[in-house]
């Protein structure tokens, strides 16, 4: 097992996750998520780790509550246990106070929360399918989606869940390669920079 992951342990019912998401997201292939249940370290999830998510909260103006052990967990964003990432996000805030279960319900979408994802795009490919993930739980209901998002990303060999950009299966061992969206080493820099560089941004303008 790799640091830094605190695997599923028998206290923790299943029932307890929610792979649903305000923006259109499919939390059940989230790879923290998926590095919580299996224990072992899904490529974006290399990206987090405590001074990264410090430098998070430090870049968006928010105290990081050092109390609090860093743990790669999440059990979905209408969970109420959270990665430190998922606690902050302003689009799951902004759905919740406007009492809505997706942003395509909003009168206001797309916005201006919304649309910085379009741009995230390009780093982040899971999120290319938000829209068109959103338009199907309209149209088929989101039992019916989670249902075929789940089947979606299920290894075809041995039906372990797998994550967005792994490149094969924790359980057997088989290639997703085809299946799965790649993460590569730049997108891992680009994203640790991009990270970095707005923290030290916000450090510039307080001590003006």
């Amino acid at each position: 097992m790799v640091d830094n992951v605190t695997s599923l342990n028998n206290e923790t019912n299943m029932e307890d996750f929610n792979h649903d998401s305000y923006c259109g997201v499919y939390c059940g292939a989230c790879d923290i998520m998926i590095s919580y249940k299996s224990g072992k370290k899904q490529p974006l999830a290399l990206l987090w780790t405590e001074p990264t998510a410090k430098s998070l909260y430090k870049g968006l103006g928010l105290k990081y509550d050092n109390s609090k052990p860093f743990k790669l967990e999440c059990h979905g964003c209408k969970s109420d246990q959270l990665f430190v990432n998922c606690s902050v996000c302003k689009i799951r805030e902004c759905a919740r106070l406007r009492g809505i279960n997706h942003c395509i319900d909003c009168s206001n979408y797309p916005c201006s929360l919304s649309l910085p994802m379009k741009r995230n795009e390009v780093l982040l490919s899971h999120v290319r399918v938000n829209h068109a993930n959103m338009v199907s739980i309209k149209e088929v209901g989101v039992e019916r989606w989670l249902s075929d998002q789940q089947n979606r990303w299920k290894c075809p060999k041995c039906n372990a869940s797998y994550s967005w950009y792994t490149s094969k299966c924790n359980s057997c061992g088989t290639s997703l390669r085809k299946y799965t969206w790649r993460f590569s080493f730049i997108q891992f820099l680009m994203l640790k920079f991009g990270i970095i560089l707005a923290s030290h941004r916000r450090k510039v303008i307080n001590s003006h």
